[in-house]
């Protein structure tokens, strides 16, 4: 097994080979080819996430496959730009393989992937994985680990993750505040709102919008007022998504304010973007869901009734596909290191 430290590897690249959003990852793959620099691979694992932010995926496999020894940096920059699809856990179960073992930061990605793929057998063996690794409770891989059991609707093991974590911050509290939203813990989550702000953490857009969407589904007006108050203090009323969470909690609160009032500080094209790319939050903002479609909406009620019917068919037509792969991946990650 390689055990990687990754703060023994700079991540700076010889001084003639900046890379940046605005270069041409080629043009300064061709510079190291010509100044025969084969040995620093920090340029190689800079190059291959360069690839791949350009959209030059098969360059970036080309340059992978040459690399002789590729390290744990080399696997995650793969894994990484795979997230969210099947191929990453395809690329974390090459790494195993060959005898790399991960960092916190792809166990991070991976559990992202597996709460996209709603990948439960998978996400239980790769915290098992990490539990053994000591990976499970840096902040980053435990927050992204919370996010993966509320998308698993395992509230109680998202809340056991949260108080196993040693070192809490903005973001730890965010992802438990919303995953308890979510699964029907409200009173846990503004419990723990309430901590937050106790322990001297800044609230998040997330953790707004989750203490929200907790004091609605407990028809709270009171609460969601003081959560209000809170994001104008700090400067978060104007935020698109705390806006649309307000409307949804003062509607299921049984107070109608004015619509227009709500979001007027927010952006016309970011209030355009957060009505009509967000179905659900709009549906709820003009009452869809709770019976409240303001006078002459009748025509965008139509319009998200049937966009969310068939974001919902999408979903579990994905989800049995999914399933029949995801439980090889999770047979093979057992066999191997479990």
């Amino acid at each position: 097994m390689v055990y990687y430290d990754h703060r023994k590897e700079a991540f700076s690249t010889h001084s003639n080979f900046n890379l940046n959003k605005s270069s041409d990852p080629r043009a300064i793959h061709a510079q190291v080819i010509k100044s025969n620099i084969t040995t620093n691979i920090a340029i190689f694992n800079n190059l291959i996430t360069h690839y791949f932010k350009s959209n030059l995926s098969s360059y970036a496999y080309t340059l992978f496959h040459q690399i002789p020894s590729p390290n744990v940096v080399t696997w995650t920059a793969l894994i990484t730009a795979n997230s969210n699809t099947l191929l990453s856990l395809h690329h974390f179960l090459s790494m195993l393989r060959h005898s790399t073992l991960p960092t916190h930061r792809t166990i991070t990605s991976l559990f992202a992937t597996c709460a996209s793929l709603s990948s439960l057998s998978f996400g239980l063996s790769l915290h098992s994985l990490s539990l053994k690794l000591a990976l499970s409770h840096h902040p980053f891989s435990a927050s992204s680990l919370v996010t993966f059991y509320s998308k698993c609707k395992l509230p109680t093991h998202a809340l056991k993750v949260f108080d196993e974590t040693p070192q809490r911050d903005n973001v730890s509290y965010s992802a438990i505040i919303v995953a308890l939203a979510k699964n029907f813990c409200y009173s846990d989550a503004l419990m723990l709102f309430a901590d937050m702000r106790f322990q001297g953490f800044d609230s998040t857009e997330h953790s707004v919008s989750g203490g929200l969407r907790a004091a609605a589904q407990l028809a709270a007006l009171e609460q969601c007022r003081i959560i209000h108050a809170h994001a104008v203090v700090v400067g978060l009323d104007s935020n698109v998504v705390v806006a649309t969470s307000l409307v949804d909690g003062y509607s299921k609160t049984g107070y109608v304010p004015v619509w227009s009032e709500l979001l007027h500080n927010v952006g016309e094209e970011k209030r355009k973007e957060a009505l009509w790319n967000h179905s659900e939050k709009l549906a709820v903002a003009f009452g869809v869901l709770c019976g409240s479609v303001p006078p002459g909406d009748a025509d965008k009620e139509d319009r998200l009734q049937h966009y969310t019917q068939t974001a919902g068919g999408l979903r579990l037509a994905q989800q049995s596909r999914y399933d029949k792969v995801i439980g090889k991946f999770s047979s093979s990650l057992n066999y191997y290191y479990l």
